[in-house]
Order: C-alpha cells, then structure tokens, then sequence
C-alpha cells in the first residue's frame, strides 16, 4: 500500500467509529438524492450481483440488499468493513452481503464482467491515487450492458474553498492539475483528492467504455438555502423534489459539492 492509501486507509478506520452518525445527520438529502439515482438504474433481475465497491460501512449494499440483490462490499479501510459486518450482521442479511477487503484500483480476485451494476459512492475515485486505473478496474468487472455509478469531489467546490483560504499555490495546483489536499480532522490524515471537473469526468467514462447516460450534482440548490438544516419534514421534502428538479441541469453542476456519473458499458462489436 502506497503512502496516499495508508493515509486513506488510517483515516477511515479512524473515522468508521461516527461515519454513519456523521453521515445521516448531514448529508440525510445526499442519501435520498443518490438512493433515487440508483433506483433508476438498478437491474431488473433480482438475482443479479452489484459491486459496492469503497462502500465504507455498508450504507448502499444494505439498501440493496433490502431491495432482493446480491451484494459484494469492498473497501480498503478494514475499520469501516468491520461496522459493516456488524450491521450486515445484526438486520441478518450475511446471506445476502459479501465483504471482502480491496483496493478499486487492483481488484485481481474478481473476474472480468462478474457484476450486472457497479456503485462506486462516496468519492474514491476521487482519493484512491489513480482514478484511470481505477475506472479500468470498475468497467473491468461490469458486464456488457452492465451499468457504473460514481461519485467525486467537483473541482469547482474545491476552487470555493480555495477561494476563501486564499491560497494562491493550491489555486493553481488544482486549476492546472485537479489535485488539492484537502483539511483532514487530524494532520495525518491529510491526503491529495483529485476533484472533477464535469467535462474530465465524462471523458473518463467514454474513454473506457461507457456510455454515459446522465450526470448529477449533489447538492446543486438545497446547501445554499437557510433552510438547509430545517428539521421540518415539509421544507426537506421541498428541498428533496427541488433538487430532483435541477440536479441534472449542467448551469447548475458549479454548485455542487459532488458529481455523479451513470455509465452503462458498451456491448461489444457485432452485438
């Protein structure tokens, strides 16, 4: 493991201990936003077999599992597999939910075209140090026909915060390149992500393979609203069908804090 994964990986353990607290009490409307991107894409055959791949603590493989599929979760932080396996674990779903350790950017023990869907959530292609040989590795193991759903940081939050800090070498590095050290809680945990501008990542997908069929951004209108933190159902439910409104309308992509990708894999020639 190279040193930008075992600063991943230490992160992550360190992290997994309040990652699903952390999660659902801010990024609740993340969570329905991706939950309908899924949903839209999922196969219609219940047997089919989804790579949750750097799924953390089981969050969408739960969900997927719930639903009638057959999930295999990886992930390189053996902190966040561990309260994976004790929730997979405690809603009896090990039948359903394989969890093995493994890195997105080498995934040797999988065979080529192994899973009917791909999840990549939470933005590893966006730390794990090679985002090209990553995605090689997603199309890979996907099937033709076979669909890959990514999500990364947007280069353009990152230039935002950027902006605010004033830091004219990380402007320039990040403009030139998309590579930027984000804050961690400890400096340790300090790490390079690659942040996607809505172009690269299209490129990234149609250069291997997929066909894209849509572009998201999470959140594009819903974080810049007072009401964003409103514990009341009726605003989010507001917030949730506005965001469904514009999510996919590229002038809004600049607000977004993420991108996601949906890239259904090319049949091959003569199919």
């Amino acid at each position: 493991m190279n040193e930008q994964m075992k600063k991943v990986s230490a992160h992550h353990d360190w992290w997994s201990e309040t990652y699903d607290s952390d999660y659902f009490e801010h990024f609740a409307l993340y969570h329905r936003i991706t939950l309908d991107n899924i949903r839209r894409f999922l196969p219609n055959d219940k047997g089919a077999i989804i790579l949750d791949a750097g799924g953390g603590t089981g969050i969408w493989s739960i969900e997927l599992a719930r639903m009638g599929y057959r999930v295999v979760l990886t992930d390189i932080s053996e902190g966040m597999l561990n309260k994976a396996r004790e929730k997979v674990s405690e809603l009896k779903l090990d039948n359903q939910i394989e969890i093995r350790i493994s890195d997105i950017c080498s995934m040797p023990e999988f065979g080529d075209e192994q899973f009917a869907m791909v999840l990549c959530e939470g933005d590893p292609l966006s730390y794990c140090g090679n985002h090209r040989v990553a995605v090689k590795e997603l199309v890979r193991v996907v099937q033709p026909g076979g669909i890959v759903i990514a999500s990364v940081d947007n280069r353009a939050a990152a230039l935002n915060w950027l902006r605010k800090k004033d830091d004219h070498n990380a402007i320039q590095q990040l403009l030139q390149t998309g590579e930027v050290v984000m804050p961690q809680e400890r400096e340790e945990f300090c790490y390079v992500i690659h942040a996607f501008t809505p172009d690269e990542l299209r490129e990234l997908f149609e250069s291997n393979g997929l066909s894209v069929e849509r572009i998201i951004g999470k959140l594009v209108i819903a974080r810049r609203l007072a009401c964003f933190k409103s514990k009341d159902p009726i605003i989010q439910e507001w917030l949730y069908h506005l965001e469904l409104k514009y999510n996919d309308n590229p002038a809004f992509y600049p607000w977004a804090g993420h991108l996601e990708i949906v890239g259904r894999k090319n049949l091959g020639p003569g199919t």
